[in-house]
């Protein structure tokens, strides 16, 4: 339970932040360590509820989509992933342009206005069997695959909006012509994640420093970009602020960054993190504000 002074200090760093549209560092970790506390988070809730009126008003914005998971093969293996199948599995699935077409041609009819096109990261690296499908449509890459699915949502009417791991600068600038925008979770900064045991010490695409250079590199390609955070895979509380801070840093640098997710870890059933703890529920609201 907070004190009265903490009560207080939470109020004034909030107010402080909520006049200067931004947080000092050491006043995000101050708050950070106390988002359980229930006199500091609704405190914390307020002032980012109030920011957002400053900003925007009480308006809310939404733009419906279909969903297009391209392909669900994966050269990651993230110990939370329930979405990347391996070639064998009967859940395995990658999406043909016509049927592609026959997605797109549903999200219009039903008043979507995106295409969300999400998918493994270069499957073609891990799978031979894969490699040998794309080079019989015709294709070196998933990513060159996924400019020609891109063009089936911009011919059928939507607007694709690309989530497909780490893409070079080549690729981003084959894709940008086709896409909306594009966007790739930075989930954390903490380098531990990848060490043995971790969350993501099968998951060569999720070196901070690789998913933070790309995000740099849509920037200066001028790409609207979505990115975002995971909480409770084995990070702690700076760790978290870190890679906030990372997300401002590179909005602050580019101007590009569309949208930050703030996404909790929930433990799923056949995963190597099946009996890990996600946050605390009553936590998650403290993060988004």
């Amino acid at each position: 339970m907070a004190t009265q002074s903490d009560s207080s200090r939470a109020a004034s760093v909030v107010r402080e932040a909520v006049t200067a549209a931004r947080i000092e560092r050491a006043d995000a970790e101050w708050l950070a360590t106390r988002l359980m506390d229930p006199e500091i988070r609704p405190i914390v809730m307020e002032g980012a509820a109030e920011s957002k009126r400053m900003a925007c008003g009480d308006i809310v914005t939404v733009s419906r989509n279909v969903f297009i998971p391209l392909t669900n093969l994966c050269r990651d293996r993230c110990s939370y992933c329930t979405f990347a199948k391996q070639p064998d599995s009967a859940e395995a699935k990658t999406y043909t342009l016509s049927e592609v077409a026959s997605l797109v041609k549903g999200g219009d009819s039903t008043g979507c206005i995106e295409a969300l096109f999400c998918l493994g990261d270069k499957p073609e690296i891990a799978y031979k069997s894969y490699r040998e499908w794309l080079s019989g449509e015709g294709f070196r890459s998933t990513a060159e695959y996924l400019v020609e699915g891109c063009k089936v949502g911009v011919e059928g009417g939507l607007l694709p909006h690309t989530n497909a791991g780490i893409l070079s600068v080549p690729e981003m600038e084959a894709l940008k012509p086709v896409n909306a925008s594009m966007g790739l979770m930075l989930e954390s900064t903490s380098p531990k994640l990848r060490g043995k045991g971790q969350a993501h010490q099968y998951a060569p695409d999720k070196d901070p420093a690789v998913r933070i250079r790309m995000h740099e590199e849509a920037g200066e390609l001028k790409i609207p970009f979505t990115t975002g955070i995971l909480l409770g895979i084995g990070e702690d509380e700076v760790d978290r602020v870190d890679t906030l801070f990372a997300i401002r840093d590179l909005d602050d640098r580019y101007g590009h960054i569309q949208e930050a997710i703030i996404q909790p870890f929930h433990p799923k059933p056949g995963t190597r993190m099946r009996w890990a703890a996600g946050l605390p529920e009553a936590e998650v609201p403290g993060w988004i504000a």
